[in-house]
C-alpha cells in the first residue's frame, strides 16, 4: 500500500494490482480489518485486548513506517509472529511443552526471513533509501552473518529435543525424525542455492510450516 515505487522494482507484479485496485480502496479494505480485529476481542480478558490492540497498532506502524527502518522492522515482525502464541497460551490458561517452543521457533524464523527479504529486495530499498541490513554491511560480512543464522535455524530446530532429554531423560524420537524431513531438509534445500533469495525466502516457508507439524507431533 505504502510502498508502490519500491514494488515498481521488486514486486512489478504486485504494484500492477496495487495500481488497479487503488491505493483509497485497499486502505478502506485495511482499516475494516483492522476494526474487525478489535471487534473480535472486545469481550475478551483485558490482557488478551491489550495485547491484540498492541499488535494491530504495531502492524500499522510497520505498514507506513516500520520497514524503512530496516532491523528495526525485521525484529518488530519477528517478535508479532512470537505474540500470537503468546496470545493463545494467555487466552487458553495453559501451555504445553510443544505449545510453549512455537514462541522462539516463530521469532527465529521470521527473523531470518525477514532478512532473506530484505536481500531479495536490496534493487528497490537502495533505491529508495531504505537502510536493510544487507545494503549496510560489506557483502562479505552479510554472507557470514546469514550463515551463521542459517545454521542456527537449524540447531534451534534440535533444541526442544535437547531440553526435552535433560528435563524427562528421554528424546522425543517421532519429532527429531518429522523435524528432520519437514523443517531441517527444507533448510538444506535452501542451501544448496545460496544466494538465490526468492528460493531461500521459499525454502524458509516451506521449513516454517513443517515446523508447525513437528511440533504437533512433539
Amino acid at each position: 500500500l505504502y510502498d508502490q515505487p519500491i514494488d515498481r522494482i521488486n514486486r512489478p507484479t504486485r504494484a500492477l494490482w496495487v495500481a488497479r485496485t487503488g491505493q483509497r480502496t485497499l486502505l478502506t479494505a485495511t482499516m475494516i480489518a483492522w476494526l474487525l480485529g478489535v471487534a473480535l476481542v472486545l469481550f475478551l480478558p483485558l490482557a488478551i485486548v491489550l495485547l491484540h490492540l498492541g499488535a494491530i497498532a504495531a502492524l500499522a506502524w510497520y505498514a507506513r513506517f516500520g520497514k524503512r527502518t530496516g532491523l528495526l522492522g525485521n525484529a518488530l515482525i519477528a517478535a508479532l509472529t512470537g505474540w500470537v502464541p503468546w496470545e493463545v497460551l494467555l487466552l487458553t490458561g495453559h501451555t504445553t511443552y510443544a505449545a510453549s517452543w512455537m514462541i522462539p521457533l516463530a521469532i527465529g524464523f521470521n527473523f531470518v526471513r525477514e532478512l532473506v527479504k530484505d536481500a531479495e529486495d536490496l534493487p528497490g530499498d537502495q533505491t529508495y533509501g531504505v537502510r536493510s541490513l544487507p545494503g549496510r554491511i560489506p557483502a562479505l560480512a552479510w554472507q557470514r552473518l546469514l550463515y551463521s543464522l542459517w545454521f542456527g535455524l537449524i540447531g534451534l530446530v534440535f533444541l526442544p529435543v535437547v531440553v526435552h532429554y535433560f528435563l524427562w531423560g528421554k528424546a522425543p524420537l517421532l519429532y527429531l525424525a518429522v523435524a528432520l524431513v519437514t523443517t531441517v531438509l527444507p533448510l538444506l534445500w535452501g542451501l544448496a542455492e545460496w544466494g538465490d533469495y526468492r528460493f531461500m525466502s521459499l525454502s524458509l516457508k516451506i521449513a516454517m510450516l513443517g515446523g508447525l507439524v513437528a511440533l504437533w507431533v512433539l
